[in-house]
């Protein structure tokens, strides 16, 4: 009774306000409560089966919540610690990647110089049992949280190598920071690239020191790629802060818009610029969102780089946590972002669905058009359209095999043992001898795969067969297949360059770490390539684009 009468002066407040319709809002509000208080009420008491409460209220929020967006979350208590280990600035743990291969967890990559690095653990190792414990069979959460725990407190880990010996290792935890520049440094003589992986805290300053360090150590340095490829966001005041490097003072880098005035906030450029002149270049892909397609963005909407790749992902969602009772949280979207032009970057409208299910996206007939600074013609409402588009890179299939069965990981791991050293990163080849080393060593892996031409015969034989044809065509089928077959043994010299490239950045990872692979994997890049192209003519073809209405 206390809550209508609370209820009934609320409502009737809003009603002498004038705000008939928020009135009727609240109404919805309190009507649904009463509603679902009583359904839930009323299913753990009388259903015919025991139920378990906790399970049912979780499956009653988890449902609500899906028909808004993924980023609106709600943490239960027993969540709560992974989330905030997972969304801190500062982890602790040893320094190791991994992945589940074969329900043991294989170490992927090492974070130099953190402890399993100094501690003498291999890429390839894997990961046998922790403090005694063993690992098979236990999921990724386990194992993380495993190796988790109190700075300075140690974590036994029992390794099997490549050779099949085994040793344990104890690691002493500590706290660290995931790396915002992975890698910088020269593409050639005159073009600088600096990889920005993520928007921890002092995501600017290692951009800016980094980009100081090129141009003092590379007085001929005329351009810059900033390569922004799978970084999927992090810090807003990183992100403005970036763009500060390269956009005068006091310029308005985004806009939060929400439906409560504590929402709606304005970033702009607070100090001088280090460098408003240099061309750019931003590299993007699929995997570039939020925090990343403010910058790139941002820089397109002032013409002050020139954005190639492919379409960002385009997440222009603002969250934030609100703390509940019984130690929860909700994570709830509350605001959009919208660049300096106007245009919001928000790619997908998640309270619509296709008949098949899916999300929707803005379709292009109704994104709005906006300006650049320049007067160049930009959309909203798909993520940032790069100036100049270049495919997205595309596997065949027999890669995709060899990458999903750890072929290519394996052959780099066995390199690493018997190769003590190798070149530079920019400058380590693969020999004939090396190659032929690799075909002799994937053909005793047992993998299978389908090329699309293998899917069609498939459908033929099945369709024939189904229209009492296939007799007629079966020695035209047969000999058919056989020629798919003997094309896929050749296939792996076929794909030689590709497999090569891969192959040489898995290596180099081994040796330099991701700084190497990363700078391997640059030499071979045809995003790279291009943006070499357009920053060693900045007064022809970078400044066409730039121009252009």
């Amino acid at each position: 009774m206390k809550r209508k009468v609370v209820y009934g002066l609320i409502l009737g407040g809003l009603m002498a306000g004038g705000s008939i319709a928020a009135a009727d809002h609240y109404f919805e509000i309190s009507k649904n409560i009463d509603v679902l208080a009583a359904v839930y009420k009323d299913v753990n008491s009388s259903y015919v089966d025991e139920t378990d409460p906790n399970k049912l209220m979780r499956t009653c929020i988890d449902g609500m919540l899906k028909t808004l967006d993924p980023f609106t979350n709600y943490i239960s208590e027993s969540q709560i610690e992974t989330y905030r280990i997972q969304n801190s600035d500062k982890l602790v743990g040893v320094g190791i990647h991994y992945e589940m291969i074969d329900s043991l967890p294989v170490v992927t990559d090492l974070i130099k110089d953190l402890p399993a690095d100094k501690a003498g653990i291999q890429i390839g190792d894997k990961i046998l049992a922790l403090d005694g414990t063993p690992t098979k069979g236990k999921s990724y959460e386990d194992v993380s949280k495993a190796l988790r725990g109190q700075t300075g407190s140690t974590v036994n880990i029992t390794l099997k190598a490549i050779d099949g010996s085994t040793r344990d290792v104890p690691v002493t935890r500590l706290e660290f920071q995931e790396t915002n520049v992975p890698f910088y440094g020269m593409l050639t003589p005159q073009v600088g690239c600096i990889n920005l992986k993520i928007f921890n805290p002092n995501a600017a300053k290692d951009v800016k020191e980094a980009f100081e360090k090129l141009k003092k150590d590379n007085p001929g340095m005329k351009g810059l790629v900033i390569d922004l490829r799978n970084n999927g966001g992090g810090l807003l005041h990183e992100a403005v802060n970036i763009v500060n490097l390269f956009v005068d003072k006091n310029k308005l880098v985004v806009t939060t818009k929400g439906r409560l005035a504590e929402s709606n906030n304005v970033y702009r450029t607070l100090n001088e610029p280090v460098d408003t002149r240099i061309p750019i270049v931003i590299l993007t892909n699929s995997g570039s969102a939020s925090a990343s397609e403010i910058v790139s963005g941002s820089m397109q909407d002032y013409d002050r780089a020139v954005i190639l790749g492919q379409k960002t992902y385009g997440k222009g969602l603002v969250q934030i946590t609100k703390n509940l009772s019984y130690n929860t949280m909700l994570k709830v979207t509350t605001a959009k972002y919208y660049i300096p032009s106007g245009r919001c970057i928000q790619a997908m409208i998640y309270a619509e669905h296709n008949d098949d299910g899916s999300v929707k996206h803005i379709p292009d007939s109704l994104r709005k058009e906006f300006k650049t600074a320049d007067g160049r013609k930009v959309l909203d409402g798909g993520g940032i359209d790069p100036d100049v588009p270049m495919p997205k890179p595309v596997q065949t299939p027999l890669i995709q095999t060899l990458v999903n069965n750890h072929i290519l990981f394996d052959y780099a791991t066995q390199y690493r043992e018997k190769h003590k050293t190798i070149a530079e990163s920019a400058s380590f080849h693969l020999t004939d001898q090396d190659y032929a080393d690799f075909i002799a060593f994937a053909r005793t892996k047992n993998y299978s795969y389908k090329t699309e031409s293998d899917r069609l015969l498939d459908k033929l034989k099945e369709a024939a067969t189904d229209e009492k044809y296939f007799d007629a065509v079966k020695v035209e089928y047969e000999d058919m297949q056989k020629k798919l077959d003997a094309d896929k043994q050749n296939a792996l010299t076929k794909n030689r360059q590709e497999i090569t490239a891969l192959l040489e950045n898995e290596i180099c990872g081994r040796y330099y770490y991701l700084h190497g692979k990363i700078e391997k994997s640059l030499t071979n890049d045809p995003l790279a390539m291009r943006a070499i192209a357009l920053l060693n003519d900045p007064e022809g073809e970078y400044k066409t684009i730039l121009a252009r209405k």
